[in-house]
């Protein structure tokens, strides 16, 4: 385990990696990411009072994200489509279906040490959120909404510091080409 407070202070090296595709693409400048989790309580009663409550996470959850987005990968991400129209032009309307994706991230804490984090099953749950203002000293960061749903093995996410990582081989991948599998112990039959 890790002995020290680790607070998450910085996001950087964010990626998704959507279903098919060889290897993630990094987002492009992440200002936030907001995170929540869900869980569900189960309650005992006898004679009307709770005599026992257990909670436990879901595998669900939300991320709230504030960024500059790679052109091609907002395109993509949100299924906007050119088909029979002129080069260069894109629609977004009732065809568009935003497609799932695993999103990776590296977390540091104050003092410069790396979370490894990843969500392996996301899907973009807003459309589009931009704001443009005339005048701004300061160009607008983007705004979305991803679910987080659990993937087969039950989870919505995986985190591990950096440093506590034995295996080289899951250090080197997380970031480009997430899996669960990637993260589980092997189980002889």
């Amino acid at each position: 385990m890790y002995e020290s407070v680790f607070s998450e202070f910085e996001v950087k090296d964010t990626s998704i990696k959507f279903a098919g595709d060889e290897a993630a693409i990094k987002v492009g400048c992440v200002g936030s990411l907001e995170e929540t989790l869900n869980s569900k309580t189960i309650t005992k009663k006898c004679e009307g009072v709770t005599v026992k409550s257990v909670s436990r996470g879901d595998g669900t959850g939300e991320l709230a994200l504030s960024l500059h987005m790679k052109y091609d990968l907002f395109l993509k991400s949100y299924g906007m489509l050119s088909d029979g129209l002129k080069d260069g032009v894109y629609a977004y309307g009732q065809s568009s279906i935003h497609k799932p994706f695993c999103l990776t991230c590296v977390v540091k804490d104050e003092d410069g040490v790396k979370k490894l984090k990843a969500y392996p099953n996301c899907v973009i749950t807003t459309g589009i959120s931009r704001k443009i203002e005339n005048g701004a000293e300061e160009v607008a960061e983007m705004e979305m909404t991803i679910s987080v749903m659990p993937d087969e093995y039950g989870n919505g996410m995986y985190e591990a510091i950096e440093s506590k990582l034995t295996d080289e081989s899951i250090k080197t991948a997380w970031l480009n080409n997430f899996t669960p599998d990637l993260v589980q112990n092997e189980v002889s039959a």
